[in-house]
């Protein structure tokens, strides 16, 4: 094997959820009289910390703060979470690398309670030795959580790869350390991706002979 230990991003790299969050992004907007987006005009702005993406689509903080805007996202995310599957191939990839013998962990911006029950739900607890989300919903800290993360780790950061589908994905590895492939399904677009300078990949199994070198 190439790598040694592997970290998972969770939402839009192994859970399929960048349709769901348009649609509620587009609820609120509706809700204020604001031009809706489509896909496109999602992955090219999302970008962390999200208050700098609502921004870009025209909410008013001084009408709407940026937790009122967070609040009203996660309730409608939480009621309809389930709507949205794994990524194709999620499960055997995830099982090959555990039968390898390669550790795994899940390296997250989402809130920790709710990265567990989706984890629980899609009963994948059992590839991961390490699940490690947020304290609060506003999606801010996750490089804190990985330097914590790799701090405590007994494998070489040249021996560690991070997957995931975003930019930040790529300055959370870039600030731990680690190698970095990203997967253009999710919430950010392909240019932005190949603009980090790392592997890019269309799918998972498109990755894969990366992954095992």
């Amino acid at each position: 094997m190439k790598f040694k230990h592997v970290i998972w991003d969770w939402n839009g790299t192994l859970w399929d959820d960048t349709w769901l969050c348009v649609e509620i992004n587009n609820h609120m907007l509706q809700r204020r009289g604001l031009p809706e987006i489509d896909i496109s005009v999602y992955q090219n702005k999302l970008c962390f910390p999200v208050d700098r993406y609502y921004c870009q689509l025209g909410f008013d903080y001084s009408k709407d703060p940026y937790k009122i805007l967070a609040e009203e996202f996660i309730a409608e995310y939480t009621d309809r979470r389930y709507e949205c599957p794994l990524h194709s191939g999620v499960r055997e990839l995830i099982a090959e690398l555990k039968t390898r013998g390669i550790p795994q962990a899940v390296l997250s911006a989402y809130q920790h309670d709710t990265l567990m029950q989706a984890v629980t739900h899609f009963q994948l607890a059992e590839f991961f030795d390490d699940i490690i989300g947020l304290n609060d919903i506003y999606a801010a800290g996750k490089v804190e959580n990985g330097l914590k993360y790799i701090a405590g780790l007994a494998v070489e950061k040249a021996d560690v790869l991070f997957l995931g589908d975003t930019v930040h994905d790529f300055e959370v590895a870039t600030a731990m350390g680690v190698n970095c492939a990203l997967i253009a399904h999710g919430h950010n677009s392909r240019p932005r991706l190949e603009a980090c300078g790392v592997p890019v990949f269309d799918s998972l199994s498109e990755g894969r002979s990366f992954i095992f070198g």
